[in-house]
């Protein structure tokens, strides 16, 4: 999927996030799967950059990462912090004038439009709060680093 060109997947980002929603609604080896494979993430990733798509997008991340068990493991956690990356950076767009210079200083890259409204922050900041909680509480079951 991720080797179609970003207009044939523009155009289609309705079917397609409906069809990756209903596959990964519930917990289990098909959503588990899918949340690992790379073609996912580069999908989710050109369909978030689009402002008829992003919220689809956010939704399937949120689903993803707040499900039990969690979809979002080691080998997707790059994936994951890097989309919610993009997120942010598009949630910068309507800081107030103070608070926008000062996020402008920390990310140079330019912002997506995808998410401009205050709750799309904030359920960024969960998101991101529960995967931090999440990598501790793998971390502590894994025991302390043998050498």
């Amino acid at each position: 999927m991720s080797s179609l060109s970003k207009d044939t997947l523009g155009k289609t980002a309705d079917v397609v996030l409906q069809g990756i929603k209903l596959c990964i609604a519930e917990p289990g080896p098909l959503r588990s799967e899918i949340m690992t494979s790379p073609d996912f993430w580069v999908v989710l990733g050109t369909l978030a950059s689009k402002q008829e798509s992003a919220q689809t997008v956010f939704e399937i991340l949120e689903s993803g990462a707040s499900g039990s068990p969690s979809s979002i493991i080691s080998d997707n956690y790059e994936a994951a912090i890097l989309l919610l990356n993009e997120f942010a950076s598009g949630a910068s767009v309507g800081a107030p004038p103070a608070e926008q210079k000062q996020l402008d200083k920390k990310q140079p890259r330019k912002p997506a439009r995808a998410a401009k409204q205050p709750k799309a922050r904030y359920a960024i900041v969960v998101l991101l709060q529960n995967l931090r909680l999440l990598t501790r509480m793998q971390r502590q079951r894994s025991g302390p680093a043998r050498n």
